[in-house]
Order: C-alpha cells, then structure tokens, then sequence
C-alpha cells in the first residue's frame, strides 16, 4: 500500500502541470465587447482610440465613453443615430441610451480618423 501515497503525488503533480499559464499569443487587437442585458456597455478613449472599436449590445442598454486621454475628445453619431457628446475632458464620460436596433457608426470630430461602432440587437 505504499505506492498509493506516490500514486497520488504524481497524479496531483501531472495536474497542476496541465493548469500552467495561457499558451495563446498575446494580441494588440481589441475584440468586439458584448453586454448582458442591463449592462452599461464601457468604451474607453485612449491613445486617440475608442477601445474596444466596435461594441455589441441590445436596445435598452446604455453605452457610456470615458476618456482617459490627456487630450480632448467628443462623439459624434455620423450614420444610424443621431447623438452628440460635449468636449470630453481627461475623466469626463458620455452616455446614450439604445432606443432601436441596427447599427450606429460614430467618430470624434477633434480627431476625424477617430471611429467606433455599435451593433444594436433586439
């Protein structure tokens, strides 16, 4: 019965060696983001970016930008909606609820080239 303990040892150390660190090579790319319903689905405006650039969420659900830029920032729907955010300072968010399905195409107009979307379900 002394091999039982050692049989044990080994089965927990083969384990604990299949639970090491994410193999997957890390990515500069930002997945598209989708909210449980209820959720404030979060964008964040860094680097002159809308991170994530594209979002998912339904209709009912709130998107909300907070930028953590130095510079300043707005949205501005260009195709899909029709909303438009003051001048965002470092700290400062914007909301706008989802009133309908469909897609929202939106950008910065301090930074044109600055662009985001939202794909809205049911």
């Amino acid at each position: 019965m002394r091999s039982r303990p050692l049989l044990l040892l080994a089965l927990v150390a083969a384990l604990a060696a299949g639970c090491g660190g994410d193999d997957e090579p890390a990515s500069n790319e930002q997945p598209a983001t989708t909210a449980a319903p209820g959720d404030v689905v979060a964008v964040t405006i860094k680097d002159i970016l809308f991170k994530p650039e594209t979002v998912t969420a339904r209709v009912g659900q709130t998107v909300r930008w907070t930028n953590e830029d130095s510079v300043e920032h707005d949205v501005k729907a260009v195709a899909g909606a029709s909303f438009e955010s003051k001048r965002l300072s470092e700290g400062d968010t914007y909301e706008q609820k989802l009133t309908r399905a469909g897609g929202i195409d939106y950008l910065c107009t301090i930074h044109p080239s600055q662009k985001g979307s939202i794909n809205v379900q049911e």
